[in-house]
This record gives structure tokens, C-alpha cells and sequence, in this order.
């Protein structure tokens, strides 16, 4: 069975595994795969492509030279660029077009870029001349010639990014390193960027770019870890002194340093601080751009010295234009107390080195040896804390404050206005709730790492609906947050364009009427069969709530909600699945299976759903049975309950969607859509043996329901990994990194499904 999976695979991406197979036979056959292509060597001059070898005639090199690498260390990096961008390419374009980007995109890189050199041979510009008298080898550019010709299939917001990320990596390392690869690089990523749309099969379309705010976050976030990536790969393989280098200039410093190995990790973190839109990031990138010009104008002349001082200012002047988009700042207490277990962290570790150089000088003979080692524990302390600190100001982020009437107000609110069948939802704790300037709308909704989780529609009136987004969405911006709504439903989806904004289906909201609570006909034989059974058993509903109960059915609904949730080798699940806390709540129904005994079988609790300052039906929560009892228990109490509320006038019951159990038949959208919806039915496939899902949702098929969808309603796709994660913690709040790995096991190895004595809508 593996053996076929294997074969079905080489069969789909047969010209991805042509290309490695080349590289790696060509390698172990001609021992460059761990010895390298020595130079002055026959393989060399068969192989080794550049200037030279055109001038000398040896035009095919241009071809052999792409199935070796200019040293052993760089296979791996150049086949893992190449398998993955030849995969996704020939999965999206097909396999002939695969090859022929990834050949020629080689070869004319390559060969243009030989044949660019080539005025330059006897000219004074040092950087040209000496790269025209240098040989290459491997498929890099390939690579690079696949990801440029890819961009043309992604969604535009993907292509853009993507393209101008890779275009500010490639220029930065040939201003930074100028090795005649890197020249290579950008030649081949070019024409593959000019020619992609052709081998798409379609003309190129006018390119469409929007620098609005959230964008600028982005794009100045990835232009300056890109650029901190490519100090760090000079510094890994040093250059020859970029386009900048004259005769007689000094050549890049070589090797890492403290100092430079700190100011590059702190650049990534800024620019991840800078995607979130924090204003601290702002302010220390800029100081520490600064401070990277004036160290280079104060240096003897280079070509480094005029390379870092043209980066340097491009990116400053970047994020100078764009400083109105990083507006999220912390609140003053969280920088207080950081700040104060900095220097409390640090106090201690400088007493701690203090102390241990008085206690051990005695050992030391020579006091000038202590005195270094001190001052360098000192330094790395300091970095250390330095390090944390802009850490700590970077991802200390704003966290909602909730007012003292907000809970009343949200309540008013669902009360009077037209509402989704879970918005009651926003009543639980931990959700923090958003009112609209007018007051007349507001939006439940959790912090979940940079992501502003909302649950369910806008509360208050539809008309209202759309101004208040846009408001929230400026709130959210404000505070350096991704805002989205999930399980929003169709009127709100809908409004997605207008905000510029994309929507998709995640669930669905299963609707029941109560207009035939007899149950008559086939499809209701269980329901029927249920309510017989009860009926013989003297098993009866007891309509009530939690203030009512009284500890003779408190402590038994404790106790069935303990086994239910001790039967999971998880935690107990969040979001938009209840507890007993959130039963206990004055508006809140709970209907109880009591036998003669006072014994509780099973018990649901249920939301309401108003409309116009009236409730017009009831949405499903809990649902927990005892676990030996009576077995048709949730029939029973779901159809007795529907007769229940029937009689008392309600229009229909909600049976909730269940969670991660079921996406569209057909999937739609861009691919990044797809990807989410196919991330959250893997998320789902891999719970299901601890919390029954698919189970739940077959369960509820029984009540011949009314599917209607549900919505994430996001800005962007390339926050849906963001939006994925944040989805994923959400619902599980309390799991632990021994939980998430043991997920991730399962999504290797799956378990059978068990099946399960209960479940939360």
C-alpha cells in the first residue's frame, strides 16, 4: 500500500522528482555530492558555467553545470528550494512547464547574465570586471525562476508580497554580498515574473496595488526581515563587496560577532513587531537604522560602508512614509511592569556575577584574565536583558478592557435587536465586548495572540451593521490586532465586498421548526421510539433553570458534566462550546430527563434567541448524558424539549452548528481558502476521537434540520494561518504543549473514532 502511495506520488510530480534525481545522481556519481567540483579539475571545466566559459566556447556548461553545487553544504538548501517551488508549480501548471522554468529559467540566468558582464571585461568598474572572471555552478536560479513564474498563478494579495519580498532579498544581496550568483538570481526571478502569466496560459494583467495601512504593515515588515536574512547569509558566505566595490576598497568582515548576531535577531523580532503594528517597533527599528547609518558614515570607505549606508536609508525612508501605519501602542502598566522585571532580572544576574567573580579570584593567577571574563559576562548579561526588554515591548500588546455596565447593555441589545441563533454566546465569559460609537451595535469578541476573534454577527439593528464594522475594523487596526468573524452568518457575509474584505463557509447552523412536533412519518422513528421508551420508564422533562435546581440536581449535573469531561484525554473545550458556568445564567433554560427517582438521565440547556425585545426561539448548549442510564436520553430530551417550547409559542429550536464537523460539499474560493477550510476538517478529523464531532453532527441529522451556513469573515488571506491558530487555541484555551503535540501525533498517526456518550452543541 505504501509502495503504491509512493509510486502515485513520483507519477504526479514526476518532473519535481526528474529534477533531484538528476542533481543527486549526478552528484553521487561524479562524488560532488560530498567532495564538491574542485576547481582546475576536468569535471570543473565541463561544468562550471560563467563568462569564461562562454568566451571558451563551452556553451553547454550553461546546461551541466545546473546538476552540481558550488559546495557540498549548499545542496540541501538548493534542493528543498526546488523540490517545494517545482511541486507546487507542477501541481498548479502541469509537468512539461515545470521543467522548462526550471531549465531555462537556469540557463538564461545564467547566460544573461554572462552575457551582462561581458562589456565590463576590460572596464574599471572593479565589481563587474572581477565577476566576469568568475565560474558557477547548480540550480538556484532554477528555483528562483519558479517561484517567480509561481507568483503568476497566487491570489493577487499573496502575488504582491511575494514578489516584492523576494525582489527585496535578491537586490540586498547583491548590494550586501554581489557574488555572481546573486546576480543570477535576480536575472532568472525577473524573466520568470515577465514570462509566468504566458506559461499560465493566460496574457498578464495590469497589476493592481493598494498601499493602504494594513498592507504597508506588511510589506515594511517583510522588506526588513528580508534584508536582516540576507546580513545574516552574507555574513555565513561572504561577498566580494556588492556593485559598490572600487580597486583598492576594503572587502565585508567576515565571520559573526556578538554584536552582529544580536542586531539581526532584533530586526526579525522588529519586523515581526512591525507586522503587528506596534509603534515601540516603529520607534526602536528606526533608532537602530540610525545607528546603523551613523556607524557607517563615521567608517573608512568600503564598498560595505557604501552598501550598508544605501540599505540603510532606503528602509529608513520606508518607514518614515509609512509611520502613520504603526499605531498600536502598549498600555502604560504592562510597559511598567516590564520594565520593572528587567531590572529586577537583571539586578540579580549582575549580583550573580559579581558574586561569583569575588568568590573564585583567589583561583585565579592572572586578575587582568578575571577582570575580562567579567566584563564580557557583564556584556552578554546586559545583551541578554536588552534582547528581553524589546522582546517584551514588541509583543506586550493592548488587551480589551470590559466596562461595568457592558454585559447589561450587550443583554438590552439582544433583546431588542434581530439577533444569529448563538449570539448569546457573547454573554459567556471571556469574551470581551465592542460598542460602536452610537452605542446602538456591538461585537463579542476574544484576543486570541494578534487576532480579534469575533464570534457570531454584529449585535443591533442590520442597517447599522456594516458603519460598525467599519468602525471595529479601525479599532482593531488601532491596537495592532487581525479582525475576523467567525460563524458570522449570511447578511453578514454578504457585507464582506463592501468592507473589502473575504468570506467563507466553516459551519452550519442546524434549524429546527416546530411546526410538526407529533414527528410523524419514517425520519422521526427515533425521536418517536425515544419519547415511548421515556414514557414507559416514567422518565420525564423537567423544564427549569440553574437558580431553581436546588443541590439534589445541581450535585447530579455536576457529576454527569465530571464523567462527560473526564472520558477526554484533552481539556475541556472553549468558544463556542458551554459549560455548566454558562448555564448558570437567569435567561438560560435547562431541561432535565428526572426519573421516579429524582434521578437525572441526561439534561440541555438552552439560549434564547429574541427578536424585538421577545424571545422567539431557543438555541441548543449543553447536551450530557449519564453514562449507564437510559440510552435514547438525548432523543428524548431534544423532541420532548421541542414540544415543550411549541406549546409555550416559540417559533423554532437551533440545534448549533457542531464545531469542526462538517464544511461545504464542494470547496470554493482561492486556495488559501481552501487551505483553511481543509485546516479546520483536519482539525475536526483529528478531535473527533475525544469530542465527536462528525458524531454530534450525524446525531442531529435525526431532527431533519434546515442547514443554513456560516461564515469566518476576514480581511486578507494571508492572515487565515494566523486566523487557523487562533481558531484552534480558542477552542481549546487549557491545552498544554504535551495536548498540541499529542494533536499533532494524531494528524500523523489517526486513531479509530470511539464512540462518545455525549456531546456540547
Amino acid at each position: 500500500m505504501r509502495f503504491q502511495a509512493f509510486v502515485a506520488v513520483i507519477r504526479r510530480y514526476w518532473a519535481t522528482t526528474l529534477l533531484v534525481a538528476i542533481v543527486l545522481v549526478a552528484g553521487v556519481v561524479t562524488g560532488a555530492l560530498w567532495q564538491g567540483v574542485a576547481t582546475g579539475t576536468s569535471l570543473f571545466e565541463n561544468v562550471a558555467y560563467g563568462l569564461p566559459a562562454l568566451q571558451a566556447g563551452r556553451w553547454w556548461t550553461f546546461l551541466t553545470g545546473m546538476a552540481f553545487a558550488p559546495q557540498p553544504v549548499l545542496y540541501i538548501p538548493v534542493l528543498v528550494l526546488v523540490a517545494w517551488a517545482a511541486s507546487v508549480y507542477e501541481r498548479r501548471v502541469g509537468h512539461v512547464r515545470t521543467l522548462v522554468v526550471a531549465i531555462g529559467g537556469q540557463a538564461l540566468g545564467a547566460l544573461l547574465t554572462a552575457l551582462f558582464l561581458m562589456p565590463f571585461d576590460e572596464s574599471g568598474w572593479t565589481w563587474a570586471r572581477d565577476l566576469g572572471n568568475e565560474y558557477d555552478l547548480g540550480i538556484s536560479a532554477g528555483g528562483l525562476a519558479l517561484v517567480g513564474a509561481l507568483t503568476a498563478v497566487m491570489q493577487p494579495i499573496w502575488r504582491t508580497r511575494v514578489r516584492v519580498g523576494v525582489f527585496a532579498y535578491l537586490i540586498a544581496m547583491v548590494l550586501n554580498s554581489g557574488l555572481l550568483w546573486d546576480v543570477e538570481h535576480v536575472v532568472a526571478f525577473t524573466i520568470a515574473v515577465m514570462a509566468g502569466p504566458y506559461l499560465a496560459g493566460r496574457r498578464p494583467s495590469r497589476p493592481v496595488f493598494s498601499f493602504q495601512r494594513r498592507t504597508q504593515r506588511s510589506l515594511v515588515a517583510l522588506i526588513i526581515a528580508v534584508t536582516a536574512v540576507t546580513s545574516v547569509i552574507e555574513g555565513m558566505f561572504p561577498g566580494t563587496g556588492g556593485p559598490f566595490q572600487s580597486e583598492g576598497s576594503a572587502q565585508h568582515s567576515t565571520g559573526f560577532g556578538l554584536g552582529f548576531i544580536v542586531g539581526a535577531l532584533l530586526l526579525l523580532v522588529l519586523a515581526d513587531g512591525l507586522r503587528r503594528g506596534r509603534r515601540v517597533a516603529w520607534i526602536l527599528s528606526t533608532a537602530l537604522l540610525l545607528l546603523t547609518l551613523a556607524g557607517a558614515i563615521a567608517a573608512e570607505p568600503s564598498s560595505e560602508r557604501t552598501a550598508d549606508i544605501f540599505l540603510a536609508s532606503a528602509q529608513l525612508l520606508l518607514l518614515l512614509v509609512t509611520v502613520r501605519a504603526f499605531s498600536s501602542r502598549p498600555q502604560q502598566r504592562a510597559v511598567r511592569r516590564l520594565g520593572k522585571r528587567v531590572l529586577v532580572g537583571g539586578g540579580i544576574l549582575i549580583a550573580y556575577t559579581v558574586i561569583g567573580a569575588l568568590v573564585l579570584q583567589d583561583d585565579f593567577a592572572d586578575q587582568t584574565l578575571l577582570a575580562g571574563l567579567f566584563v564580557a559576562s557583564l556584556t552578554v548579561l546586559w545583551v541578554g536583558a536588552l534582547f528581553m526588554l524589546v522582546v517584551g515591548l514588541v509583543y506586550s500588546s493592548r488587551r480589551p478592557e470590559s466596562g461595568a455596565d457592558d454585559d447589561v447593555r450587550l443583554r438590552e441589545l439582544l433583546r431588542s435587536s434581530p439577533s444569529s441563533n448563538i449570539e448569546w454566546m457573547l454573554t459567556w465569559k471571556g469574551i470581551s465586548v465592542w460598542f460602536s460609537r452610537d452605542g446602538q451595535t456591538a461585537i463579542g469578541y476574544e484576543v486570541v495572540g494578534s487576532v480579534a476573534l469575533c464570534l457570531a454577527d454584529p449585535v443591533g439593528h442590520l442597517d447599522r451593521r456594516l458603519a460598525a464594522l467599519h468602525e471595529f475594523d479601525e479599532y482593531c487596526f488601532a491596537n495592532g490586532w487581525i479582525p475576523c468573524l467567525f460563524a458570522a452568518s449570511q447578511a453578514t457575509a454578504d457585507m464582506a465586498p463592501d468592507l473589502r474584505w473575504k468570506a467563507i463557509e466553516v459551519a452550519e447552523d442546524s434549524v429546527m421548526s416546530l411546526d410538526n412536533v407529533e414527528f410523524a412519518g419514517k425520519s422521526w422513528q427515533d425521536v418517536r421510539t425515544a419519547l415511548n421508551k421515556a414514557g414507559k420508564q416514567d422518565i420525564e422533562l423537567l423544564p427549569t433553570q440553574w437558580a431553581d435546581c436546588g443541590p439534589v440536581f445541581t450535585d447530579q449535573l455536576r457529576a454527569i458534566s465530571g464523567e462527560w469531561v473526564g472520558e477526554k484525554a484533552l481539556p475541556e473545550m472553549g468558544f463556542t462550546l458551554g459549560t455548566l458556568r454558562e448555564a448558570d445564567d437567569p435567561e438560560v433554560r435547562l431541561n432535565l430527563a428526572v426519573g421516579p427517582d429524582k434521578t437525572v438521565e441526561g439534561f440541555t440547556s438552552w439560549m434564547p434567541v429574541a427578536e424585538n425585545g421577545e424571545v422567539v426561539g431557543w438555541t441548543l448548549d449543553l447536551m450530557r448524558r449519564r453514562d449507564t442510564g437510559f440510552r435514547p436520553v438525548m432523543e428524548f430530551l431534544i423532541g420532548a424539549s421541542a414540544r415543550q417550547f411549541h406549546e409555550e409559542g416559540y417559533r423554532f429550536i437551533s440545534l448549533s452548528a457542531a464545531p469542526l464537523a462538517k464544511a461545504p460539499t464542494e470547496l470554493q474560493g482561492s486556495s488559501d481558502e481552501q487551505v483553511l477550510q481543509k485546516l479546520l476538517n483536519l482539525l475536526g478529523t483529528v478531535l473527533e476521537p475525544y469530542y465527536g464531532f462528525q458524531s454530534l453532527f450525524r446525531f442531529k441529522e435525526k431532527f431533519n434540520p434546515e442547514h443554513r451556513p456560516l461564515y469566518l469573515v476576514f480581511p486578507d488571506e494571508t492572515a487565515l494561518a494566523e486566523i487557523g491558530l487562533a481558531v484552534a487555541r480558542a477552542y481549546m484555551p487549557d491545552a498544554g504543549l504535551v495536548d498540541w503535540v499529542r494533536m499533532g501525533w494524531e494528524m500523523v498517526v489517526p486513531k479509530h473514532p470511539v464512540p462518545q456518550s455525549g456531546g456540547t452543541a
